[in-house]
C-alpha cells in the first residue's frame, strides 16, 4: 500500500484576504492608517513599487506554501539588499521635507513584516469562517497570548466567552497590536456546557484619544488596541470596491486603464456604494474611522493615450480625492444646499464613467465634461495629474451651452471617455 502523504490545508480565506490588497506607498507607518491596512499592502519607507512587490511576493509565498520565517528571511533578504533597500540610509520625508536617517531592511524589520502580515491575514480569514459557521458555533472565547510576557490589557480578556455577534469583537478581535499572539476559539452551546464554561459579559470599553501627528487627525481608540489596527474585522467584503481601486492605483496607467475599461458595470457600483458612505460620514464630521482619501475612478485607455500624444505621459490612470479637496468640494453650505453638494460629490465615481469631452487647460490639468442626470446640465471635473494618482480638484454642474472652452486644448475628444 502506498504511503499516504498529508499536505497542509491552505488557509483559503487568509490567502484571499491578502491577495485582494492593493499597494500603498508610505514613508511613515502613520501614512497608512487604521482600516486602510485592510485595503492596501504597505511597508513604511518602501517608497518603490518593486521593493513592495518583492516583499509582498515573499509574504504570499509564506501564506500559500507554509514557509517558515527562516525561509522567508533567506529568500527576501538578498533581494532587498540587491535593490539597495537595506540598513540605515538618509531619506527625505515627503510630508515634512526633512532629511532623516531611516531604517530600511533588517532582520528585525523582516520579522515584524512577516509576523504582522501573516497574523492579520489569518485573523481576517478566521473571521470569515466564524461568520459562515456562527449559527452552529455561536460563541467565541478569547484565548490569551502564548507569550511569556503577555500584554496586561489583553490578559484581562483571557477566557472571556461572548456571542460571535457581540459588538466587543468589532473592536477587539485579535490581532490588535504589533506582535500580538492572542486568538479566539469557536464553541457550540453544548461544548460550553460540557466544559463548564459560562457565557460572560463584555467589559466596559475604555477609550483614549490618539492624534496622528502626520495628518493631525484625532481619533478615539480603545485601550489595548494600536491605532494601526483600529478597524473592524471582515473589511475585505465591505471594501471590495475600494480595494479594487487601490490595486488599480498600484498599476501603470496603461495597464489599469485597459484592465478596467471593460468591467465598468461590475466595479463601478461597488466603488460608488463605498464612496457614498465615505462622503456621507465625512460630511457628518467623521474623520477618525473612515480615513481621508479615496480612489474614485480610472481614466480610459483613450484618455491615457490622448494625454501621451500631447507629451504628457501619466504615471497613473487612477483619480483620487484627498480630505482638503473633499472639504472644498462639499463647500460651506447648509441645509438643502449642503445635501445637494453631498449628493453631487457622492456621484463622482458614476460621473467619471460618463465623460463626453476631454480638454487640457493652460496648467496641464484635465478638464472632463461628463453627462449628468440634471436636464441641460453637465458635470465639469478638473483633474490634476500626479505621480501617485491624479487628483480631483473641482466639480461643478454647468449648463451645457455655457461651458467655456476658451483657453482649453482638446484631448482626443470622442463620444466616450
Amino acid at each position: 500500500m502506498a504511503d499516504v502523504v498529508l499536505k497542509p490545508v491552505q488557509p483559503d480565506e487568509a490567502i484571499a484576504y491578502f491577495r485582494q490588497k492593493g499597494y500603498r506607498i508610505g514613508f511613515d507607518h502613520r501614512d497608512v492608517w487604521q482600516q486602510e491596512h485592510q485595503a492596501a499592502f504597505t511597508v513604511a519607507k518602501a517608497m518603490q513599487l518593486d521593493v513592495l512587490r518583492d516583499i509582498r511576493g515573499a509574504v504570499d509565498k509564506a501564506l500559500t506554501k507554509g514557509t517558515t520565517f527562516g525561509d522567508f528571511q533567506r529568500e527576501l533578504g538578498p533581494k532587498l539588499q540587491a535593490r539597495g533597500w537595506w540598513g540605515k540610509q538618509e531619506m527625505t520625508d515627503p510630508v515634512t521635507g526633512e532629511r532623516k536617517l531611516a531604517q530600511l531592511g533588517s532582520p528585525k524589520r523582516m520579522e515584524v513584516i512577516f509576523d504582522t502580515n501573516m497574523a492579520t491575514a489569518y485573523s481576517e480569514g478566521q473571521w470569515e469562517r466564524i461568520q459562515r459557521n456562527k449559527e452552529i458555533f455561536p460563541f467565541l472565547q478569547y484565548q490569551r497570548s502564548a507569550s511569556s510576557h503577555p500584554r496586561v490589557s489583553h490578559l484581562a480578556y483571557a477566557g472571556l466567552v461572548l456571542r460571535a455577534d457581540d459588538p466587543f469583537w468589532q473592536r477587539h478581535m485579535p490581532i490588535k497590536e504589533y506582535g500580538c499572539k492572542c486568538g479566539v476559539v469557536q464553541f457550540t452551546g453544548r461544548m460550553l456546557e460540557h466544559l463548564g464554561i459560562k457565557l460572560g459579559t463584555a467589559p466596559k470599553e475604555v477609550m483614549r484619544t490618539v492624534t496622528n501627528t502626520r495628518t493631525g487627525d484625532e481619533m478615539q481608540v480603545p485601550v489595548g488596541v494600536d491605532p494601526a489596527f483600529n478597524y473592524a474585522p471582515g473589511g475585505r467584503r465591505a471594501n471590495l470596491g475600494r480595494m479594487l481601486m487601490d490595486k488599480a492605483e498600484a498599476s501603470s496607467a496603461a495597464t489599469a486603464a485597459r484592465v478596467l475599461a471593460d468591467g465598468v458595470d461590475q466595479w463601478m457600483p461597488l466603488v460608488r456604494s463605498e464612496f457614498q458612505e465615505f462622503v456621507g460620514r465625512f460630511a457628518a464630521g467623521e474623520r477618525a474611522e473612515i480615513g481621508t482619501r479615496r480612489v474614485v475612478g480610472v481614466l480610459s485607455p483613450a484618455t491615457v493615450d490622448a494625454m501621451a500624444a500631447t507629451g504628457q505621459r501619466l504615471a497613473r490612470s487612477t483619480m483620487a480625492i484627498e480630505a482638503p479637496q473633499l472639504d472644498q468640494l462639499l463647500g460651506a453650505e447648509a441645509g438643502a444646499a449642503r445635501a445637494g453638494r453631498v449628493e453631487l460629490v457622492s456621484s463622482l465615481p458614476d460621473l467619471l464613467t460618463r465623460v463626453g469631452e476631454r480638454w487640457m487647460d493652460e496648467d496641464g490639468r484635465l478638464v472632463l465634461l461628463c453627462s449628468s442626470d440634471e436636464p441641460g446640465m453637465v458635470a465639469r471635473i478638473v483633474v490634476a495629474p500626479g505621480q501617485v494618482a491624479n487628483a480631483i480638484t473641482s466639480l461643478d454642474l454647468v449648463r451645457a451651452q455655457d461651458f467655456d472652452r476658451r483657453g482649453l486644448r482638446p484631448i482626443g475628444n470622442t463620444p466616450t471617455q
